[in-house]
């Protein structure tokens, strides 16, 4: 895996501004303190450790995305609801009561709406 360099507070500007302060995954507003710099293309998946291959992301999904790929990614968060029916009684029970309603559906991460 390449090493990380560190940004410039220049760098990450720029970064944070290629959404307009939000999250380029989920689309929550972001405090530019509180930005993470997601490689979109894992470093150690070959990615370029350049502006063009990151995006500002919330700790929740820079945490959740790991080094997945994008697609790769897509398909875990696709497939949760499936995911949590098979692995807790808790939301089974939920949706057995209707207290939960799973609702499948197609991500579209924020970044991809904005093109």
């Amino acid at each position: 895996m390449a090493n990380r360099r560190k940004l410039t507070q220049t760098e990450r500007r720029t970064i944070y501004d290629k959404m307009g302060g939000h999250c380029a995954y989920c689309g929550e507003e972001l405090a530019f303190e509180d930005m993470q710099v997601d490689h979109v293309l894992a470093l150690r998946s070959d990615g370029e450790d350049d502006l063009a291959n990151m995006l500002p992301a919330c700790r929740s999904c820079n945490h959740y995305k790991r080094g997945n790929s994008l697609e790769g990614w897509r398909k875990i968060l696709e497939s949760t609801p499936d995911t949590l029916a098979r692995d807790y009684y808790t939301y089974r029970q939920a949706v057995r009561f209707g207290t939960v309603t799973p609702t499948p559906k197609k991500i579209v991460f924020y970044f991809e709406r904005q093109r």
